[in-house]
């Protein structure tokens, strides 16, 4: 049997003008392939064998995950060979989402000039689009209703839809907006601290010192969501008392309900703290949402 583009065959009765038409999209690909989605792990495999789509090749990529070859024919998904399972996984599902853009009619293309046709961003909507694919809203919502919100809950989808933890926490954010978010935390100067830094090697005059640096504190590396509608600032710092440095200065979990600064204002939380290790760096993840 010959290739049957996945996305010819949505468009032929679908119109794209908006993230939740990708949405649609994913859900597609599932019905076609006779998956059941209340039984994860979602199997990729019966996706490219219902459209006799070639299966992803492993390659060596330097600075990527993933990329997909179109040659006129049948594309081919290629994924860089070192990456977790888990890490593959969702490049194949998100490169899946790119054969879609790629056939979308030109007026509605996602291109560098027209990147905010659905309101963001390209690689934002391959990532959403990934999400729904390997972990359905008719799925994964209901077990966190079930389980409730918190790493333990994260780490068990996770494992269940064979995606990476960080993967399955932002699916929990996207389907709880304004309710819950992920924080990563770091021990670091902000960046109008470093700004006002004097290089080591530029001369002074009159034998003045070069101004140092303040001590570093536990600062936000990045957020991911919002908590009650209240936008979590990058470079925030959190105080020394809070279960956050608690968590970064012992090297061990923590949880508590607690007040927390978010700039503009200050909201009462559940804080899950989880110390990691980013490229040797001693961090803290953070898991914030409504107290129970």
């Amino acid at each position: 049997m010959t290739y049957q583009s996945p996305a010819s065959k949505f468009l032929s009765d679908h119109e794209v003008s908006s993230l939740e038409d990708v949405i649609e999209y994913t859900n597609f690909l599932l019905t076609s392939a006779g998956i059941d989605v209340k039984r994860p792990p979602i199997d990729l495999h019966r996706i490219y064998s219902h459209f006799n789509f070639p299966l992803p090749k492993e390659t060596n990529f330097p600075n990527q995950q993933g990329a997909t070859i179109f040659t006129g024919g049948a594309p081919q998904i290629l994924i860089h060979e070192d990456d977790k399972t888990t890490r593959q996984r969702f490049t194949e599902a998100h490169e899946l989402i790119e054969t879609l853009f790629k056939e979308l009619p030109g007026e509605i293309r996602l291109d560098r000039v027209k990147e905010n046709i659905f309101g963001t961003k390209k690689e934002r909507i391959c990532q959403v689009g990934a999400a729904n694919l390997l972990m359905p809203k008719d799925s994964f919502y209901p077990k966190t209703q079930e389980m409730g919100i918190s790493f333990r809950t994260g780490e068990r989808l996770a494992s269940l839809y064979q995606v990476s933890l960080m993967a399955s926490l932002f699916r929990l954010v996207d389907l709880y907006p304004n309710q819950v978010a992920v924080i990563l935390w770091q021990l670091k100067n902000k960046k109008s601290e470093l700004e006002k830094k004097v290089p080591d090697n530029q001369m002074s005059f009159f034998d003045e010192r070069p101004p140092d640096l303040p001590p570093p504190n536990l600062r936000v590396k990045w957020a991911y969501g919002k908590y009650k509608n209240c936008y979590i600032p990058p470079d925030k710092s959190i105080p020394e008392d809070s279960s956050v440095y608690k968590s970064w200065e012992t090297n061990k979990a923590t949880r508590r309900t607690e007040r927390i600064d978010f700039g503009s204002s200050e909201r009462t939380a559940l804080l899950e703290n989880k110390p990691v290790a980013i490229e040797e760096e001693r961090s803290v993840l953070s898991l914030v949402s409504e107290p129970t």
